[in-house]
């Protein structure tokens, strides 16, 4: 199976080619203007690379947050629109699977980006299962709720150093930096693939007129 992957939702824009296991092409930057444009090129460009047209695609996918608001909103539209173009299936990955780090006997506390003081944090165990749901809250508050089980935590995404200094006896996942080849590959993976859909979890920073 091929699949053209987006991940504008986190910190490094990434666009991926991946064929089954192999990563074709993959493009990785830390742009943040005029990603509408990029990621429509970056695609372009990849399936140049490889000497394959839209149509060869089994599959679309973007990763749905949470994350950026605006990375969100234009990775999902971009893979909408290329697959109703082109009549390619498209599906969405969200980040907390992203950058999950099972390792067996142990939590994995996924950490994400917010750009605020609360971050995105999802407690999971070896299985994949929610231990504590997805919530957006402070490192501190996090800290407090994981308090007396920080031996069997593991912390991955791209907020975990924000919160390791306040578990000191956690431990930091070891593993490649997660980008839009990692989610074409969960992507491929997954046994049902479902329209994307915005994972926000909080609210848009928006004022509401008064009158």
């Amino acid at each position: 199976m091929i699949c053209l992957a987006v991940n504008a939702a986190t910190s490094v824009l990434s666009v991926a080619l991946v064929r089954d296991e192999e990563v074709l092409h993959l493009y990785e930057s830390h742009e943040t203007r005029d990603q509408g444009n990029l990621l429509i090129r970056h695609a372009q460009d990849a399936l140049d690379k490889a000497g394959l047209e839209y149509q060869d695609l089994d599959l679309l996918a973007a990763v749905t947050g949470p994350g950026s608001f605006t990375g969100i909103r234009l990775g999902i539209a971009a893979v909408r629109g290329l697959g109703m173009a082109a009549n390619v299936p498209v599906t969405g990955v969200n980040s907390f699977d992203l950058y999950a780090a099972r390792k067996e006997g142990a939590l994995n506390l996924v950490a994400i980006e917010s750009w605020r003081e609360e971050l995105y944090f999802r407690l999971i165990d070896d299985k994949g299962q929610d231990v504590i749901a997805p919530v957006n809250i402070t490192p501190e508050e996090m800290a407090e709720k994981v308090k007396g089980e920080e031996e069997l935590v593991v912390v991955s995404g791209d907020a975990a150093e924000k919160i390791l200094p306040l578990l000191p006896n956690a431990h930091i996942a070891t593993q490649d930096i997660p980008n839009a080849g990692t989610a074409a590959r969960l992507a491929i993976a997954q046994a049902e693939h479902m329209r994307p859909v915005p994972f926000y979890l909080r609210g848009a920073d928006i004022s509401k007129p008064k009158s």
